[in-house]
């Protein structure tokens, strides 16, 4: 259960106004709790005292997985991708769905990119319209299984290379889950150091030799 207050010139303008920013089409779907009744000014002008009220409600009421799915298919849908839901796993913290589509490539693009921009998308509206801090991941044909494998793979090949030449190398651009993937897979590989170089999102891991060691 959440608590949300607001305050408005009237009882009645500040549950309207709660409804609008809790994104709640019905009342009974909240719990509203009168602080104070407000005082008008003098002769019915002004507001001298605003009314305040505080609402419980519940995230529960809202099927954030149900709003999850529409708001996805609605997206692909624009893009031009007929897609199906293949999965939807609802837990305390995430919502997991997987994906089908005969357009896979173009759901997933370069290196993982639209995946991670359709995710982005969505969380963006799912929050918005539930005050949800629910993570949703978005996966297609095991995309993200495969692409940390690979990750991973990658990882100890170019750390081998950096032991025996003794020079750096720096990986792709990469967002924040596969930065910390590469860093979590050589961090006990005495024989490198890593370190993400650059600024904004997709940053860059490099991998040195262990001077150190």
């Amino acid at each position: 259960m959440k608590v949300y207050e607001v305050e408005g010139k009237t009882v009645d303008d500040a549950t309207r106004k709660a409804m609008t920013d809790l994104n709640i089409g019905d009342i009974d779907h909240a719990r509203i709790e009168v602080i104070d009744q407000g005082k008008s000014g003098i002769f019915g002008f002004g507001v001298s005292k605003p009314a305040k009220i505080r609402v419980y409600y519940s995230d529960e009421s809202m099927d954030i997985g149900e709003l999850t799915r529409e708001v996805l298919l609605a997206i692909l849908s624009k893009m031009g991708v007929d897609a199906a839901i293949r999965d939807l796993k609802e837990g305390e913290s995430k919502v997991y769905i997987e994906l089908e589509s005969s357009k896979s490539g173009l759901v997933i693009g370069k290196k993982g990119a639209t995946l991670e921009a359709l995710q982005f998308m969505v969380n963006l509206i799912v929050s918005h319209k539930t005050k949800s801090e629910k993570k949703i991941i978005l996966d297609i044909e095991s995309y993200r299984a495969k692409r940390e494998k690979a990750l991973r793979k990658l990882s100890r090949e170019i750390a081998l290379k950096v032991a025996k030449t003794g020079k750096p190398w720096t990986l792709e651009p990469m967002n924040p889950f596969e930065r910390r993937l590469v860093h979590l897979t050589l961090q006990n590989d005495n024989r490198v150091t890593t370190k993400s170089e650059g600024q904004g999102i997709y940053r860059k891991v490099k991998i040195s030799p262990n001077i150190s060691k």
